[in-house]
């Protein structure tokens, strides 16, 4: 195997020092990496608060980096918190397929809860309990890897699991202590789906993906020619290219540190590289660029690279090989008390799930007299919304119809649905996940049956129609007869001005508190401001248990 100072010797004496081809930023002054490991697993166990939850930021990677740097242990508090959401879920898809669904081959993409429907929730979570010590094919009698052990033609999977993250993680799953499963034809898809360039790609191309098809071979490099001479064409690639952000360059470090020590100096240089998006003030890690906010679901990863890192230089498994955790046994599954901890209310959708404060004291410099402020200090801190810039909210400028989508979506922590549901919200825009997982969980309508008006401005009771079927999902009940709704609404002047589909909406905000009654009108088709629609969407997750 060619070594890495061979490598990088060659490089320089044709091409100079070797720098990515990503070169707008400056190297910055040398961090020292344990520090920022130290500070990044530091930033993600104290921005999710109360608790980590499955299939969100601050779940299973946040398990998986702190248990890897040896700072948790199943009986964690916090761990145990995480188990117990892992178990509740769980149950609910026992409850689900017990009414005969295959959740193999559900009848529809929401059937099962949003956190634990691909073969990938499943693959995340197994990664999580291994880190932990615990079995995942034995999990309070369940096995968890039965799901994805198996190899599936792609052809024959549905369509949840049909991309090559699912046969790279099923790959790695299998391997960290091992599991029973398919590895060959595993191992065999991936040779086989490789790009002559070296690369995967999920449709398009993918530098994060192709690091990421990698990791699981690595294992076998030093074993099975086919394997590294696969390999060997990917690292051909990867060093050839730019990496922009930190999840890039984090899986490339997983990758090298996976490899083994022959590839410790190439790694050192891509953690330096990583460390050019450190934040010191927060310990988070900044993303795409060096000079934007501090990203969780960034730090996450590069996090957990610094600890496969840490562990490398250290002499110990690699990241994924969880093998450490399993001597003598492994651990044993702590008792797990359901009721501590319960978020939200009984009645609600079981993808309904509370969002977590990933960064908390977030504030803007618009905002100090606005009566709003508090909502929005809520809702920015869990990442439900964000301001016009870094520094400004804009509280009361007006909303459209996509922004609105996207903010209510996230409020509820609904798993994204890809549906082309409307002609004019094309796949290639930021708001089509948003706009067609709204309106796949019946929470918006078009204006039309082919049209969805994204850039409209979106009114009073357009949003109060939103927030009230939002409010249903999250387990509130918002039907009112006849006579309540207009007991409620003839307190007002301009009532009969409301379009009568948002009569019972109207009057279900105003019963609960979502839109306050201390003024004579609704003006229903006047624009509503992001700083009302913050505090209806703060209201709502307060009347649901969800904040």
């Amino acid at each position: 195997m060619r070594k890495i100072s061979a490598f990088l010797l060659t490089f320089i004496l044709f091409f100079g020092v070797f720098t990515p081809v990503y070169s707008s930023y400056a190297m910055p002054t040398q961090t020292n990496w344990e520090h920022a490991m130290n500070a990044s697993l530091d930033f993600i166990r104290e921005a999710v608060v109360p608790n980590p939850v499955v299939g969100s930021v601050g779940g299973e990677w946040a398990v998986l980096a702190l248990a890897r740097a040896e700072r948790v242990t199943a009986d964690d508090p916090w761990i145990r918190a995480w188990l117990t959401d892992l178990e509740r879920m769980l149950a609910e898809v026992d409850r689900i397929t017990a009414q005969g669904h295959n959740i193999q081959h559900p009848p529809s993409a929401g059937t099962f809860p949003g956190g634990m429907r691909r073969w990938t929730d499943f693959q995340r979570v197994t990664l999580a309990l291994s880190s932990l010590g615990l079995d995942a094919s034995n999990f309070n009698g369940r096995d968890l890897t039965a799901i994805y052990n198996t190899f599936v033609p792609v052809n024959d999977r549905h369509a949840l699991n049909m991309t090559i993250n699912v046969d790279t993680f099923a790959l790695i799953a299998l391997d960290t202590v091992p599991h029973i499963g398919d590895r060959e034809q595993f191992i065999n898809h991936l040779l086989e789906t490789q790009h002559s360039s070296g690369t995967w790609s999920l449709g398009t191309f993918d530098l994060d993906v192709t690091a990421m098809a990698a990791q699981p071979l690595a294992r076998y490099y030093h074993s099975d020619p086919a394997v590294k001479l696969a390999v060997d064409n990917v690292l051909n690639w990867l060093r050839a290219q730019t990496f922009p952000d930190p999840e890039s360059t984090a899986q490339m470090i997983v990758l090298l540190t996976a490899l083994g020590k022959d590839f410790a100096e190439e790694a050192t240089y891509y953690v330096n590289w990583l460390l050019r998006w450190f934040d010191s003030a927060s310990g988070g890690f900044r993303r795409p660029t060096p000079n934007d906010p501090v990203n969780h679901m960034a730090t996450e990863q590069a996090a957990y690279a610094l600890v496969a890192y840490w562990r490398m230089r250290n002499g110990m498994t690699s990241l994924y090989d969880m093998s450490d955790m399993f001597d003598g046994g492994g651990r044993t599954l702590p008792t797990l008390d359901l009721d501590v901890g319960l978020i939200g209310l009984i009645g609600r959708h079981s993808d309904v799930r509370p969002v977590p404060i990933t960064q908390a004291s977030r504030t803007f410099a618009d905002i100090g007299q606005s009566p709003n402020r508090q909502a929005i200090e809520a809702l920015a801190s869990r990442g439900i919304v964000n301001g016009r810039s870094e520094t400004n909210f804009s509280p009361n400028e007006t909303m459209t119809r996509a922004e609105f989508a996207t903010i209510i979506t996230r409020s509820l922590n609904l798993p994204d649905i890809q549906t082309a549901a409307f002609a004019d919200v094309p796949s290639n825009t930021w708001y089509f996940r948003a706009v067609g997982t709204a309106f796949f969980y019946e929470i918006v309508a078009g204006t039309s049956d082919t049209a969805f008006n994204p850039h409209g401005i979106i009114t009073r009771q357009e949003a109060a129609v939103m927030v009230s079927r939002a409010a249903g999902l999250a387990g509130i009940n918002n039907e009112l007869g006849n006579v309540e709704i207009i007991n409620i609404l003839s307190m007002f002047g301009d009532y009969r001005t409301a379009a009568q589909w948002a009569w019972e909406a109207l009057a279900f905000c105003y019963r609960e508190g979502i839109l306050g009654d201390y003024e004579f009108y609704i003006l229903p088709t006047e624009p509503i401001t992001r700083g009302e629609i913050a505090e209806m969407v703060y209201r709502l997750l307060d009347r649901a248990n969800l904040l």
